[in-house]
This record gives C-alpha cells, sequence and structure tokens, in this order.
C-alpha cells in the first residue's frame, strides 16, 4: 500500500517533525498500522478513514501503540490532503472535522492564491495548575546553574490535552548548550503530573517569534521531540494568561538546535488554542502489508 512521510511545521526537506500519513485507509489491523509507523521511522503515523458523525476519522499509531491525538501528524495530514486538492473550490478558508479519540476537533485549513498556506487544529481548553518546583533539583536535571532558569514567571503546569511544564531560561545559549539527565527529568515529570518539560528561552533567532523551545519527554519514550505543537499551544496559552506576553498570535521556534528547524503558529483567544504550520512531503512509497 502507498504511504507518505511528511515533515510538519516547516516547509524543508531536513527540518520540522516527521509523520506518516494514510489518506486512504483500506481495513487495516492495529498490529498492521504499528508496522507502518514502525516501517517509516517516525513516532506516529495518521491513518484516515471515512466517519459517519465527522468530515474524517483519523486514528494515530505510534509504532507500539494507538493514541488519542497527534498534532503534528494531523498537520501533515490535512496540509499534504489540501495540497493534493482533495478539498475543491475553497478561496481563502475551510473547516473541515476530524473524528478522534479525544473527541471531535476543527481543522482549518488556510489558502493563498490558490496554494495551501497552513494548517490549525483546535486544542483542548486550556487548564492551569499551581505546584511547588524544586528548582535546585530541576536545574540539576538539565545539567545548567539554577541562577539560569527564570524564577519569576509562575511555578505552574499547563495543558491544552497534554500537561507540560513550562520552564524559562535566560539565554539561547544555555538552551543550546543543555544536556539533560532524562532520568531525573522523568522523575519531576511523575512527581508534578506532566508529560514533558517545555525549556524556552525569550532569546530568538528570528525578531518576530514568541522564543525558542526544546521539549523533553522521556515520559512518552521520546527524549527530545524536534517541534511539538500541543505543548507550544500549552505554553503560549500559559504566558498569555499569565500577561507576560500580550500578543493573540504566535511564532515558536523549535528543533533549530537539533537540525530539525521548524516553525509553529499558535493563537489564543480566551481559552480557544489553535495551533499549527505549514507541512512538506518527504517521500511516498510504497509497503508491503501482510
Amino acid at each position: 500500500m502507498k504511504v507518505k512521510k511528511v515533515n510538519a511545521f516547516t516547509e524543508t526537506l531536513y527540518g520540522g517533525n516527521p509523520a506518516g500519513v494514510v489518506t486512504d485507509s483500506p481495513d487495516l489491523t492495529e498490529n498492521q498500522m504499528k508496522y507502518i509507523t514502525k516501517t517509516l521511522s517516525v513516532s506516529e503515523t495518521a491513518f484516515v478513514f471515512p466517519s459517519n458523525v465527522a468530515d474524517y476519522k483519523v486514528r494515530f499509531f505510534s509504532p507500539k501503540l494507538e493514541v488519542d491525538l497527534c498534532g503534528h501528524a494531523t498537520i501533515a495530514t490535512f496540509f499534504i490532503m489540501a495540497q493534493e486538492g482533495i478539498f475543491k473550490d475553497v478561496e481563502e478558508k475551510m473547516t473541515v472535522d476530524q473524528e478522534t479519540k479525544a473527541g471531535i476537533l476543527p481543522v482549518d485549513i488556510y489558502f493563498k492564491e490558490g496554494n495551501v498556506e497552513r494548517v490549525m487544529m483546535t486544542q483542548r481548553k486550556t487548564t492551569l495548575k499551581g505546584i511547588h518546583l524544586d528548582r535546585r533539583k530541576l536545574a540539576k536535571s538539565l545539567n545548567v546553574e539554577e541562577s539560569e532558569v527564570d524564577s519569576s514567571l509562575p511555578e505552574q503546569i499547563v495543558s491544552t490535552g497534554l500537561f507540560t511544564l513550562p520552564v524559562c531560561v535566560k539565554s539561547f545559549d544555555t538552551l543550546q548548550a543543555m544536556k539533560p539527565d532524562f532520568d531525573v527529568v522523568k522523575e519531576i515529570c511523575n512527581d508534578i503530573g506532566v508529560g514533558s518539560f517545555h525549556v524556552f528561552t525569550f532569546e530568538t533567532i528570528e525578531e518576530t517569534s514568541a522564543y525558542h523551545a526544546r521539549n523533553f519527554a522521556p515520559m512518552y519514550e521520546i527524549n527530545e521531540d524536534p517541534v511539538t505543537g500541543t505543548a507550544n499551544g500549552a505554553v503560549c496559552s500559559y504566558l498569555y494568561k499569565n500577561k507576560i506576553l500580550k500578543e493573540k498570535n504566535f511564532v515558536c521556534e523549535q528543533g533549530d538546535i537539533i537540525g530539525r528547524s521548524g516553525r509553529v503558529f499558535v493563537e489564543v483567544d480566551n481559552n480557544i488554542v489553535k495551533v499549527g504550520g505549514k507541512a512538506r512531503l518527504v517521500e511516498e512509497k510504497e509497503i508491503k502489508i501482510e
């Protein structure tokens, strides 16, 4: 069967976060869908099916299990579908609903001069929880000096679907040189109830960006995620709700430090958070399914 490998949150062949995309899924077993993801060497593959309750039903599989929702695979899927002309006679914007295990979620697709410009997916409502953070242990887990962690920001965890811990460091150099102890990162994640650390600095490569980030998620067996849609949406909402940033539209930089440069667009409007970006087809191949 034909499968695609697509980089989300980038326009390049080598940046962003790669996902598998199968836009015309036959009747596949769960083991076959896991096998396709493993063969593609990606963290998740999106499989598109007909739906009785939405425009499309999308299932997301890692090499080991099915996940409820995957942001970068969603962006990759609908960007490629739009690029291939599946959606006809659209001038500037259209909205489609995808049925997922996380619920029915709207996806906005923007066009410019007949070409797909970006895809934005709506997240769950923002949830903020106050926590007590051992900053000494946090700094140790990241192998940085405690003085390099910005202690002025509120000690909170945030979710728009998955809880993450926002950690602000004072310089790009600190972020770039960081070599986390992932065992300690995982221990802290367990203690405070998050799936990842989203570590960022307000020193950016591009002047118009909100921040530059790295995402550490050993809880999901991903020590460092190249470019993370959900966490960037959550952290932008955290910064907006705490009046640290006053804009409602953000561009987040991620992946440059590990050679997978990506840009995530985030829109925050009260409790509605949308995350998205561009995508690039890397390859199309045939995989034999037993």
